[in-house]
């Protein structure tokens, strides 16, 4: 079912993982944790195994199919999760194996819903590594691969289809080594010029790095239990909205500003879709916050309104307040913000805008069609046409969507969470936003959820993260393997 190169593959990211496990190490040390053992013990089990895959699977010669891409997609995604939950479990940061693997796949997946309580109590190490698997995840851990893994040919592009969030996976050059690298440059400046300006807003080097990190991943840890509320500090909401906004743009426009292609940015109709909702959404939730009286100023109204705006489109979620004590309607703007996402070719999870475009003028179509019924009207976004295959993909990928959402809900419920918290929680985790609504709201935690409960909510961060059919399609594949060999025996 799985494999030589398949298992090979895995094994040298695993051997990437076990190095990115150095970074964390090395700071604990530096300040005296008490997780440096912690984090020496998961690297070495990391990189061994990675090592062992490494020797014993010599990949084929044959190329990477599209349907390998998908398997290795799961695979790694996987693997990310179960052995970047050791560092959590050893330090003792989590009392269960299902914690930690609860919070290192929410950290892989940027969704950043938590299991801990008292964040500000954890040590300097762990907390640093859940805003590095953020950051991995963020541009992707397969991207990561592909630009840095030696000889995976042709298949680079089935690895990277399988991964990449959005209708279609963007060539920026030639070859797909070259734009895995490309991206992963502009991430890294990116992520760099936030930690500056968090810097000189006033915030600690180790508050800045991790929260430069969690926001341009789009993930959402904190160091601190208030989130970024926490700090009080308006310069720092400012830096955190127009970074977590930046991060929330297909990062090909950055290339194609660096490369002064203007036109391609103004023709962008996703990006002026994206920025008219943040501006609209903004003001529209600012002005309830104001007449509801949840905030006796205009000021305060705008400066939190936007900040949840910018952070829950983006899914970063972030929080300056508890939106779960808002009046019902911004809660009910927020909630209809985690389904719709930002752009596609960003960090951000959910359904992605550029799908909802398309679905909106698939929508006119139809109408358009009941008062011509003879006309042909292809859909376009700006001068490209659509192709029927690729309408039929987003169309079935949105049903499938809401149709994981609404059964990830109700199966939640039945282990005894109220029906807010259970739906909010799986329009949560799938988005891969984290905070939802209820005992989930962002000054709560999943801690005390029944285990299955978390069990749904892991695989919907998984589901959520590899765009629903990639991680579908990995868990289906086993089924799919076996009905096919009792096929071939009869």
């Amino acid at each position: 079912m799985y494999s030589n190169t398949h298992l090979n593959i895995c094994g040298k990211f695993l051997l990437i993982l076990g190095a990115c496990m150095a970074a964390p190490l090395a700071i604990s040390l530096a300040c005296q944790q008490p997780d440096s053992g912690a984090f020496l013990l998961s690297a070495t089990i990391t990189a061994a195994s990675g090592a062992v895959l490494t020797v014993l699977f010599r990949p084929g010669r044959g190329e990477l199919r599209l349907r390998d891409g998908y398997i290795l997609a799961g695979l790694i995604w996987l693997g990310a999760g179960i052995f970047g939950a050791f560092p959590f479990y050893f330090s003792g940061a989590v009392s269960s194996p299902l914690d930690a693997l609860f919070e290192s796949v929410s950290g892989f997946t940027t969704t950043g819903a938590t299991v801990f309580a008292g964040v500000e109590d954890k040590p300097m190490g762990v907390l640093f590594w859940r805003s590095l698997s953020h950051w991995l995840g963020g541009m992707g851990i397969i991207v990561l691969s592909v630009a840095f893994l030696p000889r995976l040919g042709a298949g680079a592009m089935q690895l990277f289809r399988a991964e990449v969030p959005g209708p279609s996976a963007e060539r920026l050059l030639p070859r797909i080594k070259e734009t895995a690298r490309v991206l992963w440059l502009l991430y890294a400046v990116l992520t760099a010029l936030m930690v500056l300006c968090l810097l000189g807003a006033g915030m600690g080097w180790f508050d800045a790095v991790n929260h430069a990190f969690a926001t341009v991943a789009t993930g959402g840890f904190s160091t601190r239990d208030g989130s970024v509320g926490a700090f009080d500090n308006a310069w720092i909401e400012i830096i955190v909205i127009v970074f977590t906004a930046a991060a929330g743009v297909n990062f090909a426009l950055y290339y194609y500003l660096y490369n002064r292609r203007w036109h391609l940015i103004r023709e962008d109709r996703e990006l002026r879709f994206y920025l008219a909702i943040l501006g609209g959404a903004g003001l529209i939730l600012a002005l309830n916050l104001f007449f509801s009286g949840a905030y006796s100023s205009w000021r305060e109204s705008l400066r939190h309104g936007y900040f949840q705006v910018v952070t829950v489109i983006t899914t970063t979620g972030f929080s300056t307040a508890d939106f779960a004590q808002w009046p019902s309607f911004a809660q009910g703007l927020l909630i209809v913000l985690q389904f719709l996402g930002a752009s596609a070719g960003s960090t951000s999870g959910a359904i992605k805008l550029i799908r909802i475009v398309i679905v909106l003028k698939l929508i006119a179509r139809e109408f358009y069609r009941l008062l011509h019924p003879k006309m042909v009207r292809p859909i376009r976004i700006g001068a490209k046409l659509i192709p029927e295959e690729m309408l039929h993909g987003i169309t079935a990928f949105i049903q499938l969507y809401f149709l994981i959402f609404a059964a990830a809900g109700l199966l939640v419920s039945v282990t005894g969470v109220d029906m807010v918290s259970a739906f909010s929680g799986a329009a949560a985790t799938l988005g891969n936003v984290g905070p939802g609504l209820g005992q989930l709201g962002p000054l709560g935690n999943y801690l005390g959820l029944p285990a299955a409960a978390k069990v749904v909510y892991i695989l919907c961060m998984l589901l959520g993260r590899l765009e629903v059919f990639s991680f579908a399609l990995f868990l289906a594949w086993p089924v799919l393997a076996a009905v096919r060999k009792i096929k071939e025996r009869r």
